[in-house]
């Protein structure tokens, strides 16, 4: 079953990817302003909406892998600079707006520089080899946290600290945070990257876009979502809160995993059989169409502007926040798509930032 829309021409649109993404954004946003805006503890129903941003915006930077070698034949050089640039990003905001040391916290921007490269070789494989990768991270994901532990609370070295004497945290901390317990550590969030990835490769098949909104597909992400939930229920893991951050993947566990892919994917059939072209899903969309530019607008006011005011609010001032701040969101959207639609010829770091 194929929606309407051929991949013709470039820049190309898949409408439903772009609300997903908008979609992750939007959630993130909220998640983000939780530590510093909302009273403790945050109800559940609040933790496990906010779960659902970062896994849903990793995939989809797997996906677009999928879609730019596709479309663009855009080769492994394209994707370590354009990898690396979405590194710079994370470290330039960890130095400017965090005010921490980088490459220590291992944030989502990160992990999402390091697999667009790996991404590309991943599908580079036979289906077999990628299987095996699947599986490899599958077990080595409670290896290591059983090893090696998982800690509750990720490095985040003040400049000031260290500029003050306070001693370099070890090495072998800084490689546990990357591939174990960092915020987003390679173990297992790479696997979701190289998921959406995969997924890309089922979703754009020569001239077309394969809808997930079929017989089939619905109830293989229905039987994930279900039996992901049965076994996250019974096996829930710590559900730690690290630094007010209330989502339910610290530490990310397999049970979890199984949970969130079924989310993902019954968001894609959910998304395919909406009519998200309709105008009233186009705030949303907007903001996917330029998620990076998003992302980096909101952390900015978030750790620049909302945390030195030091102000806890209720839920219910925290939502009325929020939707503001999103307002804002979206109105800043709206002025980057007037930009790219103004923008012939745009660099590579413009189209990085806004889209296109």
């Amino acid at each position: 079953m194929t929606i309407a829309g051929k991949l013709k021409s470039i820049p190309f649109r898949d409408v439903p990817v772009d609300v997903l993404r908008g979609l992750a954004i939007t959630i993130m946003v909220g998640a983000n302003l939780i530590p510093y805006l909302l009273i403790s503890p945050a109800p559940f129903w609040l933790r496990l909406i906010s779960s659902i941003a970062a896994p849903l915006f990793i995939f989809l930077s797997g996906m677009m892998v999928a879609l730019s070698c596709r479309i663009k034949r855009h080769t492994f050089s394209y994707f370590l600079v354009r990898g690396g640039f979405v590194v710079v990003i994370a470290v330039l905001l960890d130095l400017l707006a965090n005010g921490i040391i980088p490459f220590m916290s291992v944030d989502v921007l990160y992990l999402i520089g390091f697999s667009l490269p790996v991404a590309f070789l991943f599908l580079s494989l036979s289906l077999r080899a990628r299987m095996a990768v699947f599986a490899s991270i599958l077990v080595a994901t409670p290896l290591l946290q059983g090893i090696f532990g998982y800690s509750p609370l990720p490095l985040n070295m003040p400049i000031s600290a260290l500029l003050g004497g306070a001693a370099f945290p070890p090495l072998p901390a800084i490689i546990s945070h990357w591939f174990i317990d960092g915020w987003f550590p390679l173990i297992p969030w790479l696997g979701i990257a190289l998921l959406g990835a995969q997924a890309g490769t089922f979703r754009w098949q020569g001239d077309t876009i394969v809808s997930f909104a079929n017989r089939k597909l619905i109830l293989l992400a229905g039987g994930i979502l279900v039996m992901g939930a049965i076994f996250w229920f019974f096996v829930p893991g710590p559900l730690l809160t690290r630094l007010g951050y209330v989502e339910l993947f610290y530490p990310p566990t397999v049970e979890f995993l199984f949970f969130i892919t079924g989310v993902i994917f019954c968001l894609f059939v959910a998304a395919d059989l909406l009519p998200v072209t309709k105008a009233i899903f186009d705030p949303i969309r907007a903001m996917g169409e330029c998620s990076l530019a998003i992302y980096i607008l909101h952390i900015i006011i978030i750790e620049l502007f909302i945390e030195p005011l030091q102000i806890k609010v209720p839920l219910g001032f925290f939502l009325a926040d929020y939707l503001i701040f999103l307002f804002g969101m979206i109105l800043f959207a709206y002025l980057i798509r007037r930009i790219r639609n103004r923008v012939r010829s745009p660099s590579f770091i413009i189209r990085v930032l806004i889209g296109g």
